[in-house]
């Protein structure tokens, strides 16, 4: 309650020495005007309000650096489980990689093999077609 009786003097005093200095015609109330006036006031509120009000003790102190430090703790909690999870997800990005050369390798083997098995079938006669037709699918003449 005290403190509000100093903050409401301190307005009624500033608001009659705005007031004298108006009838004296120091003061010409443009915007210009106001802002460096307002810009004035502005330090000397900030100071009182900060002595006034400010609740800076050692407990409060002491609650911010606590609060700071479980943050960090958080932090690093949640950094070490990132980093576990991404080189998770990079060995499984290599075997994933190998895979791919591995089937990557098979397909050449598989297109090769396909691109000779066409020049032996050209090179074969129609005997030889014929009997290579037969041990792969049988004979169905016999049956």
């Amino acid at each position: 309650m005290k403190k509000w009786i100093i903050i409401i003097v301190l307005v009624l005093v500033g608001l009659i020495v705005i007031g004298v200095l108006y009838e004296a015609g120091y003061l010409n109330f443009k915007w210009t005007t106001l802002s460096m006036i307002f810009a004035a006031l502005a330090g000397p509120y900030t100071y009182i309000k900060n002595k006034l009000f400010n609740t800076n003790n050692v407990d409060t102190i002491d609650e911010m650096i606590r609060k700071a430090k479980d943050g960090l703790k958080v932090d690093e909690d949640h950094r070490i489980d990132y980093d576990t999870q991404i080189s998770q997800k990079e060995t499984q990005i290599t075997k994933l990689e190998d895979q791919v050369t591995e089937l990557d390798k098979k397909l050449k083997e598989m297109e090769i093999q396909t691109a000779e098995t066409h020049t032996q079938v050209r090179e074969m006669t129609s005997d030889e077609i014929a009997k290579a037709f037969e041990t792969l699918y049988g004979n169905e003449r016999d049956e």
